[in-house]
């Protein structure tokens, strides 16, 4: 390995960041109806907020772009497909822009969840996976009582180094399920002040995020506020 590959490799995570930071949700909010997503609903800059805050056709291209320009496209361009760089940087761009999109340098490191540019990073990086990832919200929405598809994330998030494991996927895959969980904990962990209204820190209130994703039980009134 060469220090060009380092430094080709380097550009690749960061742009894969840059590219993931861009706040298209946070753009078209304030573009189309003069709200800034920040400050009204969740507070979340993700599709599912401008869904609830403005509407869902906006949404769409959004996810649109979440999937393929912050997910797929830093992956596909690490692939052999472009620069041949490596599984491992392939991981490492899909991470970056995943991260980007958490943490935008764009919007004061406010962002989305990522499940939109994990779906498109995994789907460039290997389908079987994505397909194991999204198996179990998708079941446990569609077949058991409870909907809450947060809860459901939550435990697919838990089995993915497991999927991982049994699917004989390389080191590097492996590394990153374990990190894109670490990385979404500590979005739904941080996403809001670490206090409640009470001013307090309490282990229900980071409890609470950690599985439902959000500061209160309902989730109705979480996405009406």
């Amino acid at each position: 390995m060469t220090s060009d590959y380092f430094l080709i490799s380097i550009a690749v995570v960061v742009g894969s960041y840059l590219v993931g930071s861009f706040p298209s949700a946070m753009l078209i909010g304030k573009l189309v109806a003069g709200v800034d997503l920040r400050k009204h609903g969740t507070g979340n800059l993700g599709a599912s907020n401008l869904t609830s805050q403005v509407n869902a056709i906006w949404a769409t291209p959004v996810i649109i772009f979440d999937i393929f320009a912050k997910g797929s496209l830093p992956v596909l361009v690490a692939s052999d497909l472009v620069l041949g760089l490596g599984v491992g940087v392939e991981a490492a761009a899909a991470l970056a822009g995943i991260t980007g999109h958490n943490w935008s340098i764009f919007s004061g490191f406010n962002g989305g969840r990522g499940m939109a540019t994990m779906v498109g990073a995994t789907l460039a990086l290997n389908f079987p996976v994505l397909i194991a990832y999204g198996i179990v919200p998708s079941l446990g929405v569609l077949y058991t009582p409870w909907k809450d598809s947060a809860v459901w994330w939550f435990i697919a998030l838990l089995i993915l180094p497991i999927w991982a494991v049994l699917l004989n996927l390389p080191f590097e895959l492996l590394c990153f399920a374990f990190l894109f969980l670490l990385v979404t904990f500590a979005k739904r962990i941080t996403s809001n002040s670490l206090r409640g209204k009470n001013g307090e820190i309490t282990a229900r209130l980071l409890a609470t995020r950690l599985v439902f994703d959000r500061d209160i039980l309902n989730r109705e009134e979480w996405i009406e506020q």
